[in-house]
């Protein structure tokens, strides 16, 4: 046994099945260099000895080595498992349910660094902000949700998103069990559990700026600045339509749309707002002017992103 704990010492404590099949020609070695006395019987033991043998030798030594702990906790998988999977009703009536997604501006390439647009969207009005962020860091996206929640008309109920990281963190969690809000996620690969801000990302981000790839704060800048003069436009101005009943008539699907309305507008039918707060959103509808804003959009729009200065702050709603 000193033979054999010397030799698993030299060779940093190798298992048997290691260790076995140059046991022998190992300890010679030590001999040669004088760390270790062999004699015949030593030499014929080592010669005999199996694998199982050794193995169940080398069980009762121990080794000084510090062993790393192997974490089995997947803190993503155990997250998931506490954010329920769920899909708003097509039929909600309540608002305050607000459905957020990523979009991105790589021109194509995923390489480097780029920006992100937050779309948030509550799915009974329709209302909707937008935010712009240098890349897609879970404070970042958080930073930002928490800038449009802050300035959001009600105290949002539910937030719901897809299975990405940047929102299926517990940064976000945390965020939203402190200000008890429901946190709930879509199921992997069904982008329509998330089809209200799916439908916005399109009709309110790439309609607007395209697929060019932004990748500088100044464009960053200009993006935001861009969308506090769009939502405004949006929000208060453009008239929209909403699902309001599905009949299935064999393999067709016949669905019916109230009169279209402005998201402010539709909000307000609610009657979930406070008088003042009604009150508010109502006078701030009917102060803007929707041509002049259309023309500051196009101009906005029509100016090239080249230093900071071409993105000028607006008003925000």
């Amino acid at each position: 046994m000193p033979v054999i704990q010397r030799v698993w010492e030299a060779l940093d404590y190798p298992c048997a099945e290691r260790l076995h099949p140059v046991l022998l020609d190992t300890a010679r070695n030590l001999a040669r260099h004088g760390h270790l006395h062999l004699t015949d019987l030593i030499i014929s033991q080592l010669q005999k000895i199996s694998r199982p043998t050794l193995a169940r030798k080398l069980s009762t030594l121990r080794c000084p080595k510090v062993r790393p702990t192997v974490n089995k906790r997947k803190p993503l998988a155990e997250l998931r498992s506490q954010v329920p999977m769920i899909a708003y009703d097509w039929d909600e009536t309540r608002p305050g349910a607000l459905e957020i997604d990523l979009v991105e501006h790589n021109g194509g390439s995923s390489l480097g660094h780029f920006a992100y647009t937050l779309t948030v969207t509550d799915v009974v009005s329709g209302y909707t902000r937008r935010r712009a962020l240098l890349g897609k860091s879970q404070l970042a996206v958080l930073r930002e949700l928490k800038y449009i929640i802050a300035e959001w008309p009600m105290q949002p109920w539910g937030i719901h998103s897809d299975n990405g990281q940047e929102f299926l963190n517990a940064h976000l969690k945390t965020f939203c069990a402190s200000n008890n809000i429901r946190f709930t996620r879509s199921r992997p690969y069904r982008k329509n559990d998330n089809a209200h801000v799916e439908q916005k990302n399109g009709f309110l981000v790439r309609q607007l700026v395209g697929y060019e790839r932004y990748d500088r704060p100044e464009q960053v800048e200009w993006l935001n600045s861009l969308y506090a003069l769009h939502d405004r436009y949006f929000n208060c101005c453009l008239p929209t339509r909403k699902l309001i009943g599905k009949e299935r008539r064999g393999a067709r699907v016949k669905k019916t749309f109230d009169t279209a309305k402005t998201p402010v507008a539709r909000l307000i039918e609610t009657n979930v707002l406070p008088p003042e707060q009604t009150q508010r959103l109502q006078a701030y509808q009917t102060s803007q002017d929707p041509l002049a804003l259309h023309h500051q959009l196009e101009a906005m729009l029509s100016r090239p992103v080249t230093s900071a200065s071409a993105a000028q702050p607006v008003e925000a709603v």
